[in-house]
């Protein structure tokens, strides 16, 4: 049977996001069974909140501004393929070249394709380069 996983997306309003805002949310929806939370914002973000919202014990919460989500990176025509590979895909990639998932190049966990896939650390994430100049290659990435 799937696992089913619940991802709560909230949408703040224009004003400017402080604090109280996201210990009101938190109060509202923090004792909820929820794999992730994601919060859009459409106005600025004071420090204090962003650190509230990394640092949420429960399960983890993703924040976007808003005009990060105008555009679908994945879909850009210079954007290579990326692809997350499953624990049994990882493990043979592993044993195939006889290394640990720390030895592979690195992505980090803030990068732009690993927020939009919601990535975690540790996971594996399959490259695929094809383009007239480089030619078609693939590498993989693990996320730091």
């Amino acid at each position: 049977m799937p696992t089913i996983y619940e991802i709560l997306v909230i949408f703040c309003g224009t004003e400017p996001v402080k604090l109280a805002t996201v210990q009101a949310i938190f109060n509202q929806f923090g004792k909820e069974k929820l794999y992730r939370m994601i919060i859009v914002f459409q106005n600025k973000v004071t420090s204090k909140a962003r650190d509230c919202t990394e640092n949420f014990p429960l399960y983890k919460v993703e924040t976007f501004q808003i005009t990060e989500l105008l555009i679908n990176i994945t879909k850009h025509s210079l954007m290579p393929k990326h692809e997350i590979l499953k624990d049994e895909e990882k493990q043979n990639l592993l044993q195939k070249y006889n290394v640990q998932d720390h030895q592979l190049p690195r992505m980090l966990e803030k990068d732009a394709v690993a927020r939009y896939f919601g990535l975690e650390k540790g996971t594996v994430v399959k490259v695929t380069y094809d383009r007239e100049i480089t030619g078609s290659h693939e590498t993989y990435r693990c996320i730091v």
